[in-house]
């Protein structure tokens, strides 16, 4: 009989499974397996698992690859509002044209959203947003910031960490103009997330709009993806022409500029929430003025000249290379107001619901084996078992959440080190929406229409079990899981490159306390609640074994 045959052809069913479309159901697993006719498929369904509610409080959120943002009213976990400050940077070349004469004619902020190309409809082009949840409004303010972003602390020449829960001390030292204080109300009171494409329109001399002789239509200059535009005060910004020459250096200007502060609350409506691509977002300031030149006759003649300054969000964009820029910093800040489920579960017996939230949340810890001094492990281990896949399964409490705000994801890790476990590093499909596929952790939902099962998460953790069952030590390393949107290239380097969020007040745990939770999780304010193991409904968490034996 040959076992890597039969264990080589199950990896490859179950691989092509997991490629299908995700409203397959994971239940498959396990089934109709073709081998030697003496070797049975078994199941084996874990019975010492236990899932309880751990709140992990404020954490690091500096330097985030993405920003949440927005303001949404959270069900069960009351509204959340999601704020951000940032650097903008100048390079040293950035005000030299700038004169005393200068005339300010408009300065905004673009960020752009994680979107991809849907359709053009009457010559508009729309995309769907990405990683948005909600499609009402919330209030935006734009204040610029007043306390210094220090990557050092002077007096110990240690890492400064900024905390999620840092709002009051931006809102301290904020200044007091509002700058994005333009008319229309969807650049702030009811600002909320578009589809729509941006276009920039080419301007002559005089600032005018060009119009096309043939069409009579505005003549594009630029088309941008969805983001936030917003056009900014620009009388505000004429400290740029009256200080101009006070910016040798990005030091000078970061010490004169401190950044931008926008802050979100919440209005009359649920509200919404997303990730901005802060690595690509820029303030832009256009001026013109008077200059005086020599023609070809000698003659002293006047000219307006135009001049567009970009000051990026990050060091990558800066247009003068040579530069030198201390690391780029944004903080994300968060507030919850009316959230009564950020307690601790119980350790022992196991939580009926886990309330799962990213940025200042909580994640579900699961305890797995350790009930009786690893009784059910050491049996498992005499079996021999030839492992052929683990799933974990997760359901959705229909009645806790709000079902247009259920996460696409949900991230399993190793709690006790904070580490991806091997599942999820080794596992390379994609579609064109997932990655992950095999490990999964997407969210299923129900089609009675295609009579699927639904509601769920399912996380394959094969490798982490057959690890488990091979080690000659008698341990479980705990596991957790954390809200997460769907995974973006700069979401998973932060997982595979080992970055996480320092937490501003320890864990106690065993065998080391807990002191970082996954960046992951920090980038998503949203939460949900599942059904945890101390509970005797058929939704229950639940850990399935599949293996082969032979029948003698």
């Amino acid at each position: 009989m040959n076992y890597k045959s039969i264990i080589k052809t199950f990896a490859i069913l179950v691989g092509i499974a997991g490629l299908q479309s995700c409203d397959k159901d994971f239940s498959e697993v396990g089934g109709d397996i073709i081998g030697d006719n003496n070797l049975n498929i078994d199941t084996y369904q874990v019975q010492n698992l236990t899932a309880y509610t751990q709140p992990y409080g404020a954490l690091s959120t500096k330097n985030l690859p993405n920003v949440p943002f927005g303001s949404i009213d959270n069900g069960e976990f009351g509204r959340t509002n999601s704020s951000f400050v940032t650097q903008v940077l100048s390079a040293t070349s950035s005000f030299e044209l700038m004169k005393s004469n200068a005339v300010i004619d408009s300065v905004y902020v673009y960020i752009p959203y994680y979107a991809q190309y849907d359709k053009v409809e009457d010559e508009t082009t729309y995309y769907k947003l990405l990683n948005v949840t909600g499609d009402e409004s919330f209030n935006l303010e734009v204040y610029e910031n007043g306390y210094y972003l220090n990557n050092v602390n002077p007096g110990t020449g240690k890492d400064l960490d900024y905390f999620s829960d840092s709002s009051a001390q931006f809102e301290q030292y904020k200044k007091p103009t509002l700058l994005n204080d333009s008319n229309d109300l969807k650049q702030n009171k009811e600002f909320s997330f578009t589809k729509k494409n941006i276009i920039i329109y080419k301007r002559d001399n005089n600032g005018n709009i060009v119009y096309d002789e043939k069409t009579n239509k505005p003549t594009e200059q630029e088309k941008l993806a969805p983001g936030v535009w917003l056009d900014l005060n620009k009388e505000y910004f004429k400290k740029f022409v009256d200080n101009r020459n006070s910016f040798k250096d990005q030091s000078q200007f970061k010490n004169f500029f401190r950044g931008l502060y926008f802050k979100t609350s919440g209005n009359s409506t649920t509200g919404a929430l997303g990730l901005l691509n802060i690595t690509q977002g820029k303030m832009v300031i256009k001026y013109h003025q008077e200059l005086e030149e020599t023609n070809a006759e000698g003659e002293k003649v006047k000219k307006i000249q135009r001049v567009s300054i970009t000051l990026p969000f990050t060091k990558e964009a800066v247009p003068d290379s040579s530069a030198s820029f201390e690391p780029h910093i944004n903080v994300s800040l968060t507030t919850t107001e009316g959230n009564s489920h950020n307690r601790e579960g119980d350790k022992v017996n196991g939580d009926p619901l886990l309330f799962i939230k990213g940025s200042e949340g909580n994640v579900a810890v699961i305890d797995l084996f350790s009930t009786n001094d690893f009784e059910e492990l050491k049996a498992l281990k005499e079996q021999e078992y030839l492992i052929n896949d683990a799933i974990l399964t997760v359901h959705v409490d229909q009645t806790g959440t709000n079902k247009n705000q259920i996460p696409q994801r949900l991230y399993l890790y190793n709690y006790d080190n904070g580490l991806p476990i091997s599942d999820f590093l080794n596992d390379n499909s994609a579609n064109s929406e997932y990655s992950k596929l095999i490990y999964g952790g997407i969210f299923q939902a129900a089609s009675e229409t295609n009579n699927v099962k639904g509601n769920f998460y399912k996380f394959r953790i094969t490798e982490y079990v057959r690890a488990l069952l091979k080690s000659k030590e008698l341990k479980s390393p705990k596991l957790a899981i954390a809200a997460t949107y769907n995974y973006n290239e700069p979401l998973l380097n932060t997982v595979t490159k080992g970055i996480n969020s320092k937490l501003k007040t320890e864990i106690p745990n065993t065998p080391e306390n807990v002191t970082y939770v996954p960046t992951l999780s920090a980038m998503y304010p949203m939460g949900t609640v599942v059904y945890g193991t101390n509970t005797s409904s058929d939704k229950k968490m639940t850990l399935q074994i599949f293996y082969t034996k032979t029948k003698n």
